[in-house]
């Protein structure tokens, strides 16, 4: 399918791994050239070895999201190499398993600082680019499932991926005027490496071993499996695309039927 991204520009942040890494290279897959963003540099640089064997451009830029003259830093650094920025994808995030009566406040700080502060702050940079520009833009960020239904040992990450789901409802409406399209998706159970360490982390809460929570998770999944990364970088490929150019301030769940909200 062609979905128009030839010659887009599209930076990635959290590119290292899971979803963020899958989405960077099936745009370049489309026909973008990327600009991956994230803290493990060796990890970026391979992934950006790999984009440039698809025959399109990429540079990597360590960032660490907890500093905000970093993102700051890395918006100007990929502007200035390719002179555009048509696409951002946010994809920084992490997760920790505590009960919210348990739950330090340093690591509140911690969670709500790189999901969902950090995804205003590239939104933000992005944005006043695009508008100074002309750019009519896509902005797509990885909210969760969790952000409409909130999981148990999971308060923290849940309210974060709230706040994204709101920041893009506030953005898409102030951002409409410009042409410029913002949107999220909420991914259920996916087979990243995130993923995973909920299954480690978590489990413990539920007296499980990690392998009988990840049989728990899944067996309430309708489709019976969690998403491939992959599926979810497609999606968003759409949500970059000019087929989607009616979609905008929308968090759209992809869940296999899991959550149906």
């Amino acid at each position: 399918m062609n979905l128009g991204l030839e010659n887009k520009v599209a930076l990635v942040t959290g590119a290292a791994q899971g979803m963020g890494r899958a989405t960077a290279k099936v745009l370049a897959k489309y026909g973008c050239d990327v600009i991956v963003t994230d803290i493990q540099k060796d990890k970026i640089i391979t992934l950006c070895d790999e984009i440039k064997t698809l025959g399109r451009r990429c540079i990597s830029i360590p960032v660490d999201v907890l500093n905000t003259k970093q993102i700051e830093d890395s918006v100007a650094q990929g502007i200035k190499e390719f002179g555009r920025i048509d696409i951002l994808i946010n994809c920084a995030g992490i997760v920790v398993a505590y009960k919210m009566v348990d739950l330090p406040e340093e690591i509140w700080d911690k969670v709500m600082t790189i999901n969902a502060k950090s995804m205003m702050l590239y939104t933000r940079e992005v944005a006043k680019h695009m508008i100074h520009e002309g750019i009519k833009g896509k902005i797509v960020s990885i909210s969760s499932q969790a952000a409409k239904l909130p999981e148990y040992g999971n308060g923290a990450y849940s309210c974060s991926k709230a706040v994204v789901s709101a920041l893009t409802s506030v953005f898409g409406l102030e951002l409409a005027e410009y042409g410029i399209n913002v949107n999220a998706i909420c991914p259920g159970p996916t087979n990243t490496q995130l993923m995973q360490s909920i299954f480690e982390e978590r489990a413990p809460l539920f007296d499980m071993t990690p392998e009988e929570y990840a049989k728990d998770w899944v067996k309430n999944v309708p489709l019976h499996r969690m998403a491939e990364p992959e599926e979810m970088g497609e999606f968003i490929a759409f949500l970059c695309s000019d087929k989607s150019s009616y979609m905008t301030a929308v968090s759209s769940t992809i869940s296999g039927g899991m959550t149906i909200i």
